[in-house]
């Protein structure tokens, strides 16, 4: 009995996210409310507020999505996408980078609208800003892990080299889930990686 009452919530939980994010990338976050979400997810506030205290823990959640698509992706039999990044970093080869950016482009359809959700919230509630400014920041070590295993570049310089490199990954993400410009993703990755090489790898 247990258990399925666990199920009902988790769908509950599941409607609720699922409409929120519908709501923010029509309207934008700050424009959406507690009130328009319950009702998009048959519920009412006070079941909303039941699941999640604040919006913040909302975004919480968005980004525990996030990182479930991202470690169901590499899945059982392979290193998981921290450990993968540091290895490509370290290994210093083109095709390798390329490869590893196809991997995650091939998921942005699926995780970049809680990622556009979360940096427009970001922008307004300082508590989602800590957090996705901390998610960035694990992502910008693992590319300094793997220049620091490699013995690359100055070590001085590591820092706002994985932060160039993100921050141009990021970039280009949004542009494709946001169609504000959506470019060929071939060429659009292909470039990228080249970049991320001459960045990241190439000291001659």
């Amino acid at each position: 009995m247990s258990s399925l009452r666990e199920a009902q919530k988790q769908l509950t939980r599941d409607m609720i996210v699922e409409r929120a994010l519908a709501l923010f990338t029509e309207k934008g976050y700050a424009a959406t409310t507690i009130d328009e979400i319950a009702a998009a997810a048959g519920t009412t506030r006070v079941t909303f507020y039941a699941y999640y205290p604040s919006r913040s823990d909302l975004m919480r959640d968005f980004m525990a999505r996030v990182n479930a698509v991202l470690e169901r992706a590499d899945g059982p039999d392979r290193t998981s996408t921290a450990a993968e990044l540091v290895d490509v970093v370290r290994d210093g080869k083109l095709p390798g980078i390329l490869a590893w950016l196809e991997s995650r482009a091939a998921l942005w359809p699926v995780f970049r609208p809680y990622l556009d959700a979360l940096d427009e919230a970001a922008a307004v509630d300082r508590e989602v800003r800590t957090l996705v400014e901390g998610w960035h920041e694990e992502v910008i070590s693992d590319i300094v892990r793997g220049l620091q295993q490699a013995g690359r570049f100055a070590e001085e310089t590591h820092h706002i080299r994985g932060t160039l490199a993100f921050t141009q990954l990021d970039y280009v993400a949004t542009l494709w889930t946001r169609r504000k410009f959506e470019p060929n993703r071939d060429h659009a990755l292909e470039v990228l990686a080249d970049s991320w090489y001459h960045l990241l790898c190439d000291e001659g």
